[in-house]
């Protein structure tokens, strides 16, 4: 009897150790994005900063992006950028956000906030795209962002990580809409 008890204790311990093992190669990218169902409307996906940085000013330019989307692309995203810099920002005038196959441009920026920071400002804006604009930009990855503020373009470029992100957003979440 003590030897069946003991056999089964082992043997449960045996399964349940495999069931909670999780393979170590396995990469879902849910640290890149975050989805929500929203009911009829389909899924909501935000999309974590990418960063690109300003070589010459020494800048940080974060862009996260949200959109909705079920079956087809009817709407557009929302793009947020998040300047870290030594200046405030307190308006852009517009941006270009380019890659080789798609070439955007956008006046219509609207401040959401600015924070001073231990190393200077946070300066957060917002604005729309076309969601099929959005979905052509992950086709490439070699973004090229520019913003125009007060007669000045300051030009941010794609960061490695950035890179790496883009290719599997690209493969995780614009793959699917089809």
């Amino acid at each position: 009897m003590r030897t069946k008890l003991s056999f089964v204790v082992l043997l449960s311990i045996f399964f349940y150790s495999c069931l909670s093992v999780k393979p170590s190669t396995t990469k879902s990218g849910k640290k890149y994005f975050e989805t929500f169902y929203v009911g009829a409307e389909g899924t909501q996906y935000f999309i974590k900063p990418l960063l690109f940085k300003n070589a010459i000013s020494n800048e940080n330019l974060l862009v996260d992006i949200t959109f909705r989307y079920k079956n087809e692309i009817r709407d557009s995203a929302i793009i947020n950028l998040s300047i870290q810099s030594l200046n405030i920002y307190k308006q852009i005038d517009s941006f270009r956000l380019s890659n080789k196959m798609t070439n955007i441009k956008n006046d219509k920026v609207e401040l959401l906030f600015n924070e001073k920071t231990r190393n200077g400002f946070l300066s957060r804006f917002t604005t729309k795209i076309p969601l099929d604009n959005t979905k052509s930009l992950f086709n490439s990855d070699d973004w090229h962002f520019v913003l125009y503020h007060k007669g000045q373009s300051i030009e941010y470029k794609t960061e490695n990580k950035t890179v790496k992100t883009i290719n599997i957003l690209r493969n995780k979440v614009f793959v699917l809409m089809q």
